[in-house]
Parts: C-alpha cells; structure tokens; sequence
C-alpha cells in the first residue's frame, strides 16, 4: 500500500442540509475544486482526469476556491487550458494566498478566469433566483495577501435573520480561518463556507499528523465543522504543489503523502 496520494483522486459526495435554502433549490448540486497549483511539474494526464470528472457530475454550479497557480505567471496559460474546459450554467471564483505570489500576479489571474467564464468573486456577492427565491453567494479576498472585507462581501444582501425559504447565503473564503468572523460578526446570517488552502495537511503521518500545521495554523484541516447556525467545509484540494523557492522560482515535484486530491460533491438541501 502506497500512502504517496498525489494521484489519488478522489470524489466525495455529501448531503448538506440548510435550514435557511429555499425549496426552489433543493438538491441543487455545487461542485467545490480548489488548489490547483499549477506550476511546472503539473501533470496534463492527471489534470484531463480531473475534467472528465467534473464535467461528468454535471454540477449546477462549480465554485473554485483559491490557489489557482503555484506561483508565476508563466502558468496561468496552462491553469486557462483546464479551466475554460469545465462545464457547469454558473461558474464561480476566488483568489487564494497563491495567486499573489508577485506584483500583478493577482490581475492576471483575475483576467483569466473571466476570460475562462468564471465569476471573480472578491468582497462581493452574486445572485441566483429561481421562482422569486434567491441563493446568494459572495466571496472574500486572500486572508494572507489581499484584504478580506467581510461586510463589503455581504453588503446588499437581506439583513439578519435571512428570510426562512426565501434567501441562503454561501460564502466562499480560501482559508478557513476567515470561518470564524464570519460565523460570529458577519452581518447577515452565513450558512455555508467553502475553503480550501490547507491540502488537509498534506503530509499526514498516522499518529503524528499533519506537519504543515504551524504553517498553516490549521485550525480547521478538513472536512465539515459547525459554529453557532454556519456550517463550515474545508475541502483538501485538486493539486499537490507544496514547496517552492519563491527567489529562484524553482519548484518541486509534485507530491502528497496520506492526503488525497478531491473533488467535492455538495448536494443542498432545504427542510
């Protein structure tokens, strides 16, 4: 048994019951990818894997959350050669700590992303209606290198408490450490967030765990967590870039250990 996960892609499906989604709604399917990272030892096979995947689960909505390229702009061609090949009515984007590894990395990866059809979503927010109720999503910026705002990000939407059946609110965040604020302070009722950011740990060791967690403070690793009426999911991400040389922009191979690679499948459900 090999625990070297890089090519261990897996899916994983879940239920996700929100009090507050209106019945129009009910089981819509959201597909969450994040992390790519691409970079030079990004393999063209597995990331066609990952394509027919996605497009195969027929997702209402895909929402990309972060970490786009490892670093450079030099890959952004490489990220838009995937990207523009995923299928789904609404696509949806944030930008992650990676994705500002130089001066105008950002922009760039900005413009190719809408010009892949993805909706840059950074302090706003973006609606969709269906029978006269709504599903709001909004996203916040980078918590490492941009400047997360999160009630510029929610400004317009219904005031707390949302309307039961009529609005839900999905916040997209790239490091789940933004969970907290939003959960606590944010001024209209969050039911969901989608992060990423963490690769679950990466490196995992049975007993030990993860060893990224100073790095990341992984307060939140991976998986479903819950505080006060939000609901957190922190998916472990598609690539499986870790360390680089950020001053000789050298890479290295790509590789996981006891983390897989996934594409989550979040089914939502109304009461």
């Amino acid at each position: 048994m090999s625990f070297l996960t890089h090519n261990d892609l897996r899916i994983t499906r879940h239920t996700v019951l929100l009090e507050n989604l209106p019945s129009a709604f009910h089981g819509f399917k959201l597909v969450q990818i994040s992390d790519l990272h691409f970079y030079e030892y990004s393999d063209p096979h597995y990331y066609q894997r990952v394509t027919e995947a996605v497009n195969a689960l027929q997702a209402d909505i895909i929402a990309l959350t972060g970490d786009v390229v490892h670093y450079g702009s030099a890959h952004i061609e490489l990220a838009a050669s995937f990207l523009r090949t995923l299928n789904a009515s609404t696509k949806l984007a944030i930008l992650g700590n990676h994705d500002y590894n130089d001066g105008h990395l950002s922009r760039k990866v900005s413009a190719m992303l809408m010009e892949t059809g993805f909706t840059v979503l950074k302090n706003n927010n973006y609606k969709l209606e269906k029978n006269g109720q709504r599903l709001w999503f909004a996203g916040l910026d980078d918590l490492w290198y941009g400047r997360p705002d999160v009630r510029q990000a929610l400004a317009g939407l219904p005031s707390a408490p949302n309307t039961v059946g009529t609005d839900a609110l999905i916040v997209l965040a790239h490091n789940p450490l933004l969970f907290d604020p939003l959960a606590m302070s944010a001024p209209v009722q969050v039911d969901l967030v989608l992060a990423g950011h963490t690769h679950a740990g990466h490196v995992y060791i049975p007993f030990l765990g993860p060893i990224y967690r100073r790095i990341f403070r992984m307060k939140y690793r991976y998986g479903f967590f819950k505080k006060d009426r939000s609901l957190l999911y922190v998916t472990s991400g598609v690539g499986s870039a870790a360390f680089y040389l950020k001053k000789l922009k050298l890479g290295f191979p790509r590789f996981r250990f006891n983390t897989n690679p996934e594409i989550a499948v979040l089914t939502l459900t109304s009461p």
